[in-house]
């Protein structure tokens, strides 16, 4: 974890975890002024889903490991501070052996502790799920996006939507017959969502930038993409002071054929 000033510059840097396979993945201011960071932690050659609470100065507070029986790759992708002061964090889990394969995405409640308060599973499906994001919403519940995998390569993006308990209220998916899926998700100002990823089953070629909006209950209001004829993804979105969106990913049909893209809708 780095900590830099407004211009850039490091102002400090800490490492966290032992030997093995460790990594941060997401990481979030807290109200404190600490940061909160996600991810996994390998324990006895299992994959745990990790949560790290450090102070202002990047000093450790805690640090939690949660495991689901039987499943053997886990990690966060995504976690956020909740209005009662404790954690919300979204994952993957799946078994890895060829005859039992099959995935879900994990959402965990916490206190400001990180003592786990509930958890959610969602499918079980027959193909790796390969991302998911969470966010509070403002009637207390939670937004998932992530991916919904089924035989072939019909991946699709899946939203869920929970209550403050995280039981699900409904879900929707959304894409064509190839690759799509989401990778990041907000609430609007109209109460509706903007989902952020890419899609394979429409668009310039290749894999391009997929943005979708929906209305309250999930279903779309539109969709755009972007991109060129190569691979292009959209790791996160923002909703913007002027009600637009602003994306940014991965791009490998602009510039030098590999590099960040940013992109701003309206």
């Amino acid at each position: 974890m780095v900590k830099t000033d407004g211009d850039g510059n490091e102002e400090w840097s800490r490492t966290f975890g032992e030997a093995g396979y460790d990594g941060g993945v997401s990481v979030r201011q807290t109200s404190d002024g600490g940061y909160v960071v996600a991810g996994r932690k390998e324990i006895g050659g299992r994959e745990c889903f990790w949560l790290v609470k450090s102070d202002a100065g990047g000093n450790t507070q805690w640090d939690k490991t949660y495991e689901t029986p039987h499943w053997e790759w886990n990690r966060f992708c995504s976690v956020r501070q909740t209005s009662d002061g404790g954690y919300v964090a979204v994952g993957l889990c799946y078994v890895s052996d060829p005859s039992l394969r099959f995935g879900g995405i994990w959402l965990v409640k916490t206190d400001a502790d990180g003592n786990m308060i509930w958890d959610k599973l969602f499918s079980k499906t027959t193909r790796y799920i390969v991302w998911s994001s969470v966010q509070q919403t403002s009637d207390g519940g939670y937004i998932v996006a992530g991916t919904k995998a089924e035989a072939g390569n019909d991946y699709d993006v899946w939203l869920i939507k929970t209550d403050a308990n995280g039981d699900k209220v409904w879900d929707k998916t959304y894409g064509g017959d190839e690759w799509d899926e989401g990778l990041s998700v907000q609430q609007t100002v109209d109460g509706g969502y903007v989902v952020a990823g890419y899609t394979r089953s429409s668009g310039a070629g290749g894999q391009d930038f997929w943005l979708i909006k929906t209305d309250a209950d999930g279903n779309k209001v539109w969709d755009a993409t972007f991109g060129g004829t190569d691979g292009d993804c959209a790791h996160s979105v923002q909703q913007t002071s002027d009600n637009g969106y602003v994306m940014v990913g991965g791009t490998q049909s602009y510039g030098d054929k590999g590099g960040i893209w940013l992109v701003k809708v309206e």
